[in-house]
């Protein structure tokens, strides 16, 4: 798909209207101002591979965005943020939702800490921690993760998370038909795949989701 025309504000407003997300001027305006903080931030830390201002828009911005279709209730998890990708953007879009963001990288969890107050986040919450080692005092509806492990590894990793309405999200480029295989069978039962186009950006992508719904517990 070509660029999304326009100011960075029309890009983001029109990008995420394709993806099914209506923005205000002002949520539009935070995530810019986030996207520019990660720069300035990437300039020292190397927080992330890309650094371009237009490229930060489809391939951090509109490609965080385009889990809200999928998204299970206000409670989320992002387990291993990193800079924020996708829980911070969820966030920032989305002020009626709780994110949680679990990393356990230093550098990155003071990133996430600082585009938490710059951004005035007060529905994000940063735990510098493995999320295999986080133990929450109450059940989170969805779980999202992009790029952090195979599938067969999250179900592993988030184990101790689960619950009979839990939704696990995760984002991937092509479809992962290998890790899949390597799925138990009721793991394939909950698992569904749903190619999705990121506005601006030509690359592949799939949004795998795992529900541990009732009936699959039956």
């Amino acid at each position: 798909m070509g660029r999304v025309p326009g100011s960075p504000v029309t890009q983001l407003a029109q990008g995420a209207r394709q993806i099914g997300l209506e923005l205000s001027q002002a949520s539009c305006e935070r995530l810019l101002d986030y996207a520019a903080l990660l720069r300035r931030w990437n300039q020292v830390h190397n927080l992330t591979t890309v650094d371009d201002t237009s490229k930060m828009l489809t391939h951090h911005l509109l490609d965080s965005l385009s889990i809200a279709p999928f998204v299970s209730g206000d409670r989320c998890l992002d387990i291993g943020s990193g800079a924020g990708l996708p829980g911070m953007v969820m966030a920032l879009a989305q002020p009626q939702q709780q994110w949680t963001l679990v990393e356990s990288r230093a550098k990155k969890a003071s990133f996430l800490r600082e585009a938490k107050a710059r951004c005035n986040a007060k529905n994000v919450t940063v735990i510098a921690a493995r999320v295999e080692d986080y133990r929450p005092p109450t059940n989170f509806d969805t779980l999202a993760s992009r790029a952090v492990s195979t599938l067969a590894d999250l179900f592993k990793l988030t184990g101790h998370l689960h619950h009979p309405q839990i939704r696990l999200i995760t984002m991937k480029g092509v479809y992962p038909k290998d890790e899949l295989k390597v799925l138990t069978p009721s793991q394939q039962d909950m698992t569904q795949v749903f190619p999705v186009e990121v506005p601006g950006l030509g690359a592949r992508r799939h949004i795998v989701v795992m529900q541990e719904a009732l009936e699959i517990q039956s």
